[in-house]
């Protein structure tokens, strides 16, 4: 009996869904994929690690806000000597990254690369990374936001670096980002559109996040952060791992090994309902709307008597002047219309039948069919109505920007008689002459140097260069002769 009861547990607790299994321990199952992230100073044995079968990827942080500067000379005695240490400890930094992307892509692991986000600079930042990190196309690449602080990148920089890192790269990066912040997101998703469809890096401590993960935004995470020195120490921890000491981060996936490889390195948005299938949108409306959806079913069951302009009235409030404003039900229209050619159809095929002759039975067919016949009439009449009234709305106001009506009358040049046809301008032609005219009129002299070399003026000035006659100078003296002179040159 007590086998049996055990052998019947074992079986429920077998067959629970993988959702519940994501948020309770998952890193206890050991078909699921674990991968470890580190930084400069956590001191790794490849030997020892890459023995743990379990181990898939390997993150390593990369930059951390905008690099040092590298010219120290504008500084004197402590100030230098920190400023030289600042830029040694980077290029020491960018070594080691670099050494240990080698070695974890030798030891088979999945690489990634995160930026540690600071405050201002968000696209300068986002530059500094990928200068940095070098990320392959199929590398990780993750934004790291410590906490909603002032300390750390705001979130709306987050999103200006996010979209840098898709300009530098063609990708978006993964969000790393504790329990608070994510929820806070998720909350204001409206205010961070992007951020709250980038793949989650969620760094929560605890070992069961039913309730407490936000799955109204994101469905489930990318990986989880559930070990790091917060929770692991030489007594007790989550996960310990070989080769490294308590203070390594350790994130669980909800893959194995094989899948892990397939969705690296998370470059796909998450999609959220509005991006979904027609069917879910459906189903999220209102009841009051399905209502109304079911009951179109019975619009056009009593066909109207067509009258003069009732038909008229839709046409018109959807292509006709703004003063008509009937109410417009284009599902009801469609409705009737494929009612009137259903009924067409039953007659056509009652006449078929039964023969040319009319029966008792045949009568209404034939009822419909004038029915019909009136509709079509009205229906074309409408058309013809509403093309009128577009030919007033359009026509007037395209003809009154480009013709001006002239009294005048066109002269014929033969006669030189007068015609009946009065002579219209173009106004767009008006517009351009007019600022000809005024171009003209404004045109400032220039030294007769100058003009002298652009050939012969035919605008209604004359010549660019007048020429001054001889009498010009008879009764002037020499002083007076030059400035006239040089006046004249320069007309």
């Amino acid at each position: 009996m007590t086998f049996a009861l055990l052998t019947a547990y074992g079986l429920v607790f077998a067959s629970a869904t993988p959702a519940a299994a994501a948020w309770n321990e998952p890193w206890k199952g050991s078909d699921r994929a674990l991968v470890i992230d580190a930084y400069e100073f956590n001191p790794i044995d490849w030997h020892e690690l890459s023995s743990d079968k379990r181990i898939a990827g390997f993150i390593n942080k990369a930059s951390d806000g905008l690099p040092p500067e590298w010219s120290c000379g504008k500084y004197k005695d402590d100030e230098y000597k920190l400023c030289k240490n600042r830029w040694w400890k980077y290029s020491v930094t960018k070594e080691l990254y670099m050494t240990r992307r080698q070695m974890a892509k030798m030891k088979g692991l999945l690489w990634g690369a995160y930026h540690l986000g600071r405050p201002g600079n968000p696209r300068e930042q986002a530059d500094h990374f990928v200068d940095f990190a070098e990320p392959a196309d199929d590398d990780l690449i993750a934004l790291d936001i410590e906490d909603n602080t002032s300390e750390w990148m705001s979130l709306s920089d987050a999103e200006i670096f996010a979209d840098q890192i898709k300009i530098r790269t063609g990708r978006y990066p993964v969000l790393y980002t504790n329990g608070s912040t994510a929820k806070y997101i998720s909350q204001h998703k409206a205010d961070y559109p992007l951020l709250s469809r980038l793949p989650l890096w969620y760094a929560r401590y605890r070992g069961n996040i039913t309730g407490k993960f936000p799955e109204e935004t994101w469905p489930s995470y990318a990986l989880w952060q559930f070990s790091s020195m917060h929770n692991c120490n030489k007594r007790s921890c989550p996960y310990r791992v070989k080769g490294a000491s308590t203070k390594i981060d350790v994130n669980v996936s909800t893959y194995d090994i094989a899948g892990l490889r397939k969705a690296w390195p998370f470059n796909e948005l998450v999609k959220q309902p509005q991006d979904g299938d027609a069917g879910t949108l459906i189903a999220d409306v209102s009841k009051e709307t399905k209502n109304a959806v079911a009951s179109a079913a019975s619009l056009g069951a009593k066909p109207e008597t067509p009258v003069p302009g009732a038909a008229n009235g839709t046409l018109l409030a959807a292509f006709g002047p703004v003063e008509h404003h009937p109410v417009i039900d284009p599902l009801k229209m469609l409705t009737a219309i494929a009612k009137d050619q259903t009924k067409k159809d039953v007659a056509k095929s009652d006449m078929a039948d039964e023969g040319a002759t009319a029966s008792p039975e045949t009568a209404p067919a034939a009822n419909d069919a004038d029915a019909l016949a009136a509709n079509v009439k009205a229906f074309h009449k409408a058309v013809s109505q509403a093309a009128e009234s577009l030919s007033r709305l359009i026509a007037p106001p395209a003809d009154a920007a480009i013709r001006l009506p002239e009294t005048s009358r066109l002269v014929d040049p033969q006669t030189r008689e007068t015609t009946g046809n009065r002579l219209q301008h173009s106004r767009v032609m008006k517009v351009i002459s007019a600022a000809d005219a005024e171009r003209r009129a404004n045109a400032m002299p220039m030294p007769a140097r100058i003009l002298s070399q652009l050939g012969v003026d035919r605008s209604e000035r004359g010549h660019r260069v007048r020429q001054p006659r001889t009498d010009h100078f008879v009764a002037l003296g020499t002083v007076d002769r030059r400035i006239l002179g040089a006046f004249e040159a320069t007309r």
